[in-house]
């Protein structure tokens, strides 16, 4: 599986490195670069162009809008840092804290403008489709900012609510990374459905991971100040979680302490951790990751790839349940 994805992830890399953002005026266009080429998985682009080469046999048509995809990712990163106040991503300091927030914003809406421009270099008779699901897609995630914007000052999350908010967040760009391949590998409109499904929870279970990492992880592999959600107030998984079993006693006291900015940062931290630990939050994240993982998995017969291909994804989807950054 690594090799794979290894080898997608060296075809869009050796595109994308083709791609020159430097433009005049330079303050607009090298924060742009910045962000850009400042690594990063290149998860999602890599899962547009494997997809549509494991039904077309073919990845060409992929290229544009993988860089599209990959363009409008990042751009959502350096805004969703100016709102978090985040200082560091990818173990660097973020666009607006290099650059100042004024200059990260309109960086932000030029590679806003650029993915578009990018998804209009697809083949014309897949253009509508794609850019039906692209425009789906950057409103979703637009959608599940301001819903994670919401609950910071509501204090009672439902385990509804936060999944439907991490659903348009962070798993529907997964899912019509893999949709937008499978549409340019002329698959059947069954067989996106499947694929759009198989990402779909996939992506779920990306964003409970990050959950997991952001309070358990270790920073220099990660990438992110770890605790960063503790310190923003931010209403993750976990959080529900502790609401949903401390005692009545020990919630109180949880989010009194939760909701306090005025706590230094790594004493918050430690005893925000402790009453994770309490409520086993760990555990029940992992059991509601493997719900979703299994969910991905019973898609994948519907998708029409051949058997090596749907274990290929079968273990994609399995090293999301594991991965540490």
């Amino acid at each position: 599986m690594k090799e794979v994805l290894k080898h997608y992830q060296k075809i869009f890399q050796d595109e994308f490195e083709k791609v020159n953002f430097i433009k005049f005026p330079s303050e607009l266009y090298e924060p742009i670069d910045y962000a850009l080429k400042t690594g990063g998985k290149r998860l999602r682009p890599t899962l547009t162009i494997m997809t549509c080469d494991f039904y077309a046999n073919d990845y060409k048509n992929a290229i544009n809008p993988a860089i599209a995809i990959e363009t409008f990712h990042n751009f959502t990163l350096v805004h969703d840092d100016i709102m978090d106040d985040a200082p560091i991503r990818r173990g660097l300091p973020t666009v607006y804290n290099k650059y100042g927030t004024n200059i990260a914003i309109l960086s932000g809406d030029a590679m806003f403008t650029k993915a578009y421009e990018y998804v209009t270099y697809t083949d014309e008779k897949k253009l509508p489709l794609v850019l039906k699901v692209f425009n789906k897609t950057a409103r979703e995630v637009c959608e599940g900012q301001q819903l994670d914007m919401n609950f910071e000052t509501i204090q009672n999350i439902s385990r509804e609510q936060y999944m439907e908010m991490i659903h348009l967040k962070t798993a529907v760009l997964i899912g019509a990374c893999m949709k937008i391949g499978a549409i340019l590998g002329n698959a059947s409109e069954k067989e996106v459905d499947a694929i759009y499904e198989f990402g779909l929870n996939t992506g779920m279970v990306f964003q409970l991971q990050d959950d997991l990492l952001d309070t358990f992880g270790d920073e220099k592999i990660f990438g992110k100040r770890i605790g960063d959600d503790i310190i923003d107030c931010k209403k993750t998984f976990l959080y529900i979680v502790a609401l949903e079993n401390l005692s009545a006693k020990d919630k109180d006291e949880f989010i009194k302490i939760y909701s306090d900015n005025n706590i230094v940062d790594s004493q918050k931290i430690k005893i925000i951790t402790d009453f994770f630990n309490k409520a086993n939050v760990m555990e029940e994240c992992k059991k509601t990751m493997l719900d979703y993982h299994e969910k991905a998995i019973k898609a994948l017969p519907n998708t029409g790839l051949k058997l090596e291909q749907q274990e290929t994804l079968k273990e994609i989807a399995e090293s999301m349940l594991v991965r540490n950054l």
